[in-house]
């Protein structure tokens, strides 16, 4: 059985947010709060150490006061190079010497179940899967899954032969889909433009 100890947790903010007209989306505020904020708060419970994956405004993303770990060779490579980039840190740092796997969150979602990391791994663990991730509402949410640390020669070789989204590389691996069955109004509400900021705003509660 896989214990929160073995696993390490990744929130995944380094893209450019071009529909967002390049601000930080995980910096946008949800009722005064940063969406990022939102996310911390369910992710940090869930898993032993949690990271951020972050390729600009660095200085800005420290206040939260969590490790920051920026694309390897290259910025705004894709959230596959920030899952990658993730997991060296988890291999080569001392806080990370008990982790097996990598739970990730993107940054701009503010809203989803306080035991999603529980039910990726009861199916890992189940199934023997290489990766884990959810589908929810007839989408998948390739985003919020779960992998084995073993996989990064193999998704070494994914970045290098030009994969830049995990969805991509599920058809190569043993990669199980978890159903979600959440059924609050704001769950897995991915923010992506102004217009989807006011809709969480309607959907999800001040906290």
């Amino acid at each position: 059985m896989i214990s929160k100890s073995e696993i390490g947790g990744v929130i995944l903010a380094g893209g450019k947010a071009s529909r967002m007209a390049f601000r930080d989306k995980a910096l946008e505020p949800l009722h005064t709060k940063p969406l990022l904020e939102y996310v911390i708060g369910n992710a940090a419970p869930q898993v032993e150490h949690l990271i951020l994956s972050v390729n600009h405004n660095i200085e800005r993303y420290q206040t939260f006061e969590l490790p920051i770990v920026s694309d390897r060779n290259a910025s705004y490579g894709g959230p596959l190079l920030g899952i990658l980039s993730a997991m060296h840190w988890f291999q080569d740092a001392k806080t990370g010497k008990g982790v097996r796997y990598l739970a990730c969150f993107p940054g701009d979602v503010p809203e989803f179940p306080e035991d999603v990391v529980s039910q990726l791994k009861l199916e890992l663990d189940k199934k023997s899967a290489a990766v884990t991730y959810i589908y929810h509402r007839d989408q998948i949410q390739p985003l919020f899954s779960l992998w084995r640390l073993n996989l990064i020669k193999q998704i070494e070789e994914a970045v290098a032969g030009g994969l830049f989204g995990p969805k991509l590389l599920f058809d190569s691996l043993k990669a199980v889909a978890v159903n979600c069955d959440d059924n609050s109004p704001g769950a897995f509400c991915n923010i992506n433009s102004a217009e989807d900021l006011n809709a969480a705003a309607r959907l999800i509660s001040r906290k």
